[in-house]
């Protein structure tokens, strides 16, 4: 058949859509974020106190400028996460012996403070969740490996630090629970699973009850008790 009109033209075939490769965005995460994933790398021990962290390889990691990197590492840097030198770069932060003390008294002073703010700001609610986080680490936290038993400790904590109404004591404490020795060895054994549990779950009772002078009490001894396992713990390596 002809592609002719009437008058003898030709009739223009409709044009065909060119199909476009697939142009799904490049995600190019912001330097908050960056730092999240490196603070989150170091409590992986893919990055280890005293380890050098060089510009270009992060860069490449991420899929960012080194410009971009450097406002990374400068987060980290007032985080207390990386040091950085002149000529040097950053490196991963170390802390010696008196500096773990030191964390660890700093831990438990912020943590006393949140768990009194949350006897007396949390909701119902909260106290409600906080109490049954608190008697599920209890029953089944003696038993689980060190591994799995921080990170219930962690929610338990969140939870407790969130109910204390301060965004930036939650930060505080954040980054003084990332010491990265303190993640298990101040839980290594069954024992302290048992004596750590049941002291979480009396600090989460006396939230409910607001006594919050008894729950900072109780949180003292917990990090008293964890500090001395992990003196222990160094002092036998």
């Amino acid at each position: 058949m002809s592609n002719k009109t009437k008058s003898g033209s030709k009739v223009k075939k409709p044009a065909t859509a060119t199909r476009q490769p697939d142009s799904t965005p490049i995600h190019r995460p912001p330097a908050q974020e960056i730092s999240e994933s490196i603070i989150a790398l170091i409590e992986k021990q893919v990055f280890v106190p005293g380890e050098r962290l060089r510009e270009q390889d992060l860069a490449d990691r991420f899929n960012v400028t080194r410009g971009r990197i450097r406002e990374a590492l400068h987060i980290l840097e007032a985080r207390g996460f990386v040091e950085i030198e002149r000529m040097k770069g950053a490196t991963i932060t170390r802390h010696d012996t008196q500096e773990y003390i030191a964390i660890g008294e700093i831990r438990s002073a912020l943590m006393a403070l949140a768990v009194k703010r949350a006897a007396a700001h949390a909701s119902d609610s909260e106290r409600a969740e906080i109490l049954k986080v608190a008697k599920e680490l209890a029953d089944r936290g003696p038993d689980m490996p060190p591994q799995d038993f921080r990170p219930l400790t962690v929610h338990l904590g969140t939870l407790i630090c969130r109910a204390a109404r301060s965004p930036y004591l939650l930060r505080l404490i954040n980054d003084a629970h990332r010491a990265r020795l303190y993640r298990i060895l101040s839980v290594a054994s069954r024992a302290r699973r048992v004596q750590s549990s049941r002291n979480w779950l009396r600090v989460a009772e006396a939230i409910n009850d607001r006594d919050g002078a008894l729950a900072a009490k109780t949180v003292e001894k917990i990090y008293e008790q964890a500090l001395t396992a992990i003196m222990e713990a160094i002092a036998a390596e």
